[in-house]
């Protein structure tokens, strides 16, 4: 399964970017892209391992319930 890139705008819409084979080409590719567009742009990039680009849209929007407290040690 390849890692998916995402870029999320101020209005929280999503752009599919880029796939990748592996791990590290895909985390390479989202520092190179959060450096060089900046604080100020507003965007975000995200990576998701999933099947297709829109099962790992699907996972992105998902609501995650918080961490129970006695987790965090």
């Amino acid at each position: 399964m390849p890692y998916h890139v995402f870029e999320i705008n101020a209005f929280k819409q999503f752009e599919h970017l880029a796939s990748h084979d592996n791990y590290r080409s895909a985390k390479n590719a989202v520092k190179e892209l959060r450096k060089s567009a900046g604080a100020s742009s507003g965007n975000e990039y995200r990576m998701m391992f999933a099947a297709s680009p829109e099962l790992a849209l699907k996972l992105l929007n998902e609501k995650r319930e918080p961490r129970p407290m006695g987790e965090h040690d």
